[in-house]
């Protein structure tokens, strides 16, 4: 899989779920889904960049986009896709039968387990996580660690292995119940939690080393969060050159800043020439991959300083008369 750009799209802000710790707010939530753009505008946007994708399409709940496996279908000719989902949706069948799964690197299977008790609707995911593994798909079942989560891992991971999957744990990152995670988190769950971050690594090895890279949104190492977030502001990052936030109406961002380096749907998109100093706060799997180290920063610069001397060399050098 070689790519020149990763983005974050969030397609859709709507989603089916009312999770707790979800981010986004009601009014977002329940929001009727607006399309701006055809499958062939999109697909005509992300080629007049000049540049291959690794789209890692998320919402909200991104199944629910009308045309869902036809914009996976166009855009996956020429780019790649990752797929943040609950697999509520029944497209998920017609999706594991249309979509190349070597155009995929991975499908971040999401159960949220509170809404599936509350729709009767754990079996429908089963189902679905096994349509997607029978194709071929690299499918990462992930479960968000809430306390009732937590106190109950015991029983709910014996349901699952029972049905031959293994969730891997992921730590929840902002507000829920009027508390503040990861910091909230009791010194026991932290343990618990640990532990079964450990299993996971064990469970899923053979597929993260078939893998041509580690998945971006990379749960097996929530570990790193389970005694707080880093604060990767001041440092590089190469967000706006190799890594962008791409909004539902096509705008193009350096994650959450003011930055905006045009909009896909307008085919006016200019990325940054270099990695430059992280201004805010965003996502710390994405923050985690494209902060530069110091070395690789200063080798693509002088790179780029040899470039421009030859350039230069070439103008000023006198031409011979013949």
């Amino acid at each position: 899989m070689i790519y020149d750009v990763e983005a974050d799209w969030i397609l859709l802000l709507t989603c089916n779920f009312r999770c707790q710790y979800c981010t986004f707010p009601a009014s977002a939530l329940t929001s009727k889904i607006k399309i701006h753009g055809t499958v062939t505008q999109w697909e005509e946007g992300f080629q007049a960049t000049g540049k291959t994708w690794l789209l890692h399409i998320t919402g909200g709940e991104p199944t629910l986009y009308p045309g869902f496996v036809d914009l996976c279908d166009a855009l996956t000719r020429k780019h790649y896709l990752s797929i943040n989902s609950n697999l509520s949706n029944d497209c998920i069948k017609t999706f594991s039968q249309r979509i190349n799964p070597e155009r995929v690197h991975y499908i971040n299977a999401a159960i949220h387990l509170e809404e599936r008790q509350k729709h009767n609707s754990l079996n429908i995911f089963i189902e679905h996580v096994y349509a997607l593994l029978d194709a071929k798909f690299n499918v990462l079942t992930s479960l968000i660690m809430t306390p009732y989560v937590v106190d109950n891992l015991s029983t709910i991971y014996e349901h699952l292995e029972a049905n031959g999957l293994f969730a891997i744990p992921k730590v929840i990152r902002g507000p829920y119940a009027g508390k503040n995670y990861p910091i909230s988190y009791s010194a026991e769950q932290r343990h618990i939690i640990y532990n079964y971050i450990i299993k996971a690594r064990q469970v899923y090895d053979s597929l993260l080393t078939s893998l041509s890279e580690p998945p971006t949104i990379n749960m097996f190492h929530d570990d790193l969060f389970l005694s707080g977030l880093k604060d990767y502001r001041g440092r590089l990052c190469a967000a706006g050159y190799r890594f962008v936030r791409i909004t539902p109406e096509g705008s193009v961002g350096r994650c959450e800043s003011s930055r905006v380096f045009g909009n896909i749907l307008s085919k006016d998109v200019r990325l940054l020439d270099a990695p430059e100093l992280c201004d805010t706060c965003y996502c710390p799997y994405f923050c985690e991959k494209y902060s530069v180290q110091p070395g690789s920063y200063y080798a693509h610069l002088k790179l780029k300083m040899l470039k421009l001397y030859k350039v230069l060399l070439n103008i000023q050098r006198p031409r011979q008369i013949l």
